[in-house]
C-alpha cells in the first residue's frame, strides 16, 4: 500500500488562478498483477470521478493510479492543470 498527493495547479479559461489537492491510496491486492487505486479529494469543490476507486487485474497497482490520475486530469474543471503526483504526502 503506497500514500500519495496529486496536486493541480493552473488558470482557468477566465484566467483565475486554479488549486486541486487530492490524496491517493494504492493497493496490489493480494493477487499478482492486480491494482487498486483510490482517491480523496482534499480541496473543496474539487471535481471527482463516480467511483472513487479503480481497480485492474493487470499492471497492479501502477496500472491503476496511472488510471486514476488521468481520470482526474480529465474531469471538467481539471482540463489543462498542471500536475505534481508526490509520494511524500503533504
Amino acid at each position: 500500500m503506497e500514500m500519495m498527493t496529486l496536486k493541480l495547479h493552473g488558470r482557468d479559461a477566465d484566467g483565475a488562478e486554479r488549486y486541486r489537492s487530492y490524496y491517493l491510496v494504492t493497493d496490489g491486492g493480494r493477487m499478482a498483477g492486480r491494482g487498486r487505486a483510490s482517491v480523496i479529494p482534499m480541496s473543496i469543490g474539487a471535481p471527482m470521478p463516480d467511483n472513487d476507486h479503480v481497480e485492474v487485474d493487470q499492471g497492479g497497482e501502477e496500472h491503476a493510479l496511472m488510471k486514476l490520475v488521468n481520470a482526474l486530469l480529465a474531469l471538467p474543471g481539471n482540463e489543462g492543470l498542471s500536475a505534481e503526483l508526490n509520494d511524500r504526502p503533504t
